[in-house]
């Protein structure tokens, strides 16, 4: 395998771990070198978003949000999200007054929120590499301090936790907990986004810290308390899809919502009724037989599952092991790989093997990648399915807070 390759997927490793991310399709952009990167984002949070994105599209974000002064109705709202090598889907927040702007993760499978701290080491790569929140520079601050510390194998990420006040948006969410992060892991430097907002149940949460979501329901700025999503899987475009706060949006998916009932109010977890690989006219091989736990990551990619499953699953796809616990495929015979289909609430969603490949090109150099990746959990999540982006791009999913339910419809850009 050439270096450049070998480079590519080294960094997308790193990007995996970060936001628990185990697969990229298409490049969307050149990665940046780190000189760049630091001169973006320098020690001026204006003009690190003046220098990358349009003024004009994001000019709310430079005057406080625009976020109105007294209490608005509840209704639904919408937030843009963007990719980075198609395996982040993220969008813009502002926190504190005036708002700081900071691109975050919108993940289900976290439950605090954290950005990046300004007492950040300057000796940390990630935090060079990434804005920061000053929270001596905003007006409506309040100190917590309590430490915030999450392990993440040999790494850690600590900090302490603050309050303020987070635009999403025309939403203005009032004392809002979060961590600032001081020590960021090294395999953060290869991530865009600059944090993670958890959409997690509170029992995911830690330090009694309460998710975003929540408070944006306790304090009434939803008509209703559903988030949903709208990933955009298409390589050609850097739209990566929108999230919806307090409804869906039927112009995004086709048909009626099919509801599951949440089983665990940790992750947004559900009973997944089979997974199947439609091999050929009279060959149809299943997988998590009689049912198995499944949830839902906005955070990745890939679709993960019990080691022995996936492994099957790209032994029948003729997809090798390269490195980083990837496999690959034939590009020239990816196209004619087989459906896949998982059935969830007495229907079947159907992948086609453009879904679940993932072509990779880095320096004149192309790997097909399967997004199927072991998961090696232990007890009691060894049976746990994770289903990505992978999935996500093609089914439009409704997350309902109040009725413990996820909805899924074929997106419209499914085909």
């Amino acid at each position: 395998m050439s270096p450049a390759v070998w480079a590519l997927l080294a960094a997308l490793a790193a990007l995996q771990l970060a936001c628990r991310a185990q697969i990229i399709r298409v490049p969307l952009y050149r990665m940046k070198s780190p000189r760049q990167q630091m001169a973006e984002v320098g020690t001026s949070l204006e003009d690190v978003l003046r220098a990358e994105r349009p003024l004009s599209k994001y000019a709310h974000l430079a005057d406080g949000w625009g976020a109105p002064q007294h209490k608005p109705k509840p209704t639904n709202d919408s937030i843009a999200l963007f990719k980075f090598l198609d395996s982040e889907f993220y969008g813009l927040v502002g926190v504190g007054k005036p708002a700081q702007p900071l691109a975050v993760v919108f993940d289900t499978a976290w439950g605090n929120s954290w950005v990046p701290s300004s007492r950040c080491s300057w000796f940390s790569v990630p935090c060079l590499l990434h804005k920061k929140y000053n929270h001596k520079e905003s007006s409506t601050y309040h100190s917590n301090g309590k430490p915030f510390n999450v392990s993440m194998g040999s790494s850690t990420l600590a900090g302490f936790l603050s309050t303020d006040i987070v635009n999403m948006g025309h939403i203005k969410i009032t004392n809002q907990t979060f961590a600032e992060i001081t020590q960021l892991p090294l395999i953060y430097a290869f991530s865009k986004a600059d944090g993670v907002f958890g959409m997690g149940y509170s029992g995911l949460a830690i330090d009694g810290a309460v998710p975003f979501f929540y408070n944006i329901v306790k304090q009434g700025l939803v008509a209703r308390p559903i988030f949903s999503f709208y990933l955009n899987r298409d390589h050609t475009s850097s739209h990566g899809g929108s999230l919806f706060l307090g409804g869906s949006d039927p112009k995004h998916y086709n048909g009626s919502l099919t509801f599951v009932q949440v089983t665990t109010k940790l992750y947004w977890q559900f009973q997944m009724d089979g997974a199947y690989v439609h091999v050929d006219v009279n060959t149809t091989l299943g997988f998590c037989v009689g049912g198995c736990p499944a949830m839902l990551d906005t955070s990745t990619t890939v679709i993960s599952g019990p080691a022995a499953e996936v492994d099957r699953i790209n032994d029948i796809l003729g997809a090798k092991s390269i490195a980083f616990g990837r496999y690959k495929v034939d590009c020239s015979t990816a196209s004619k790989l087989p459906e896949m289909f998982f059935s969830i609430g007495g229907k079947n969603f159907t992948l086609k093997a453009r879904n679940y490949i993932q072509e990779v090109s880095w320096g004149g150099f192309t790997v097909c990648l399967s997004a199927f990746a072991a998961s090696d959990l232990a007890p009691p999540y060894e049976k746990l399915w994770a289903l990505g982006a992978a999935f996500l791009g093609q089914y439009y999913t409704e997350f309902d807070l109040g009725k413990n339910r996820i909805g899924f419809a074929p997106s419209y850009q499914a085909s």
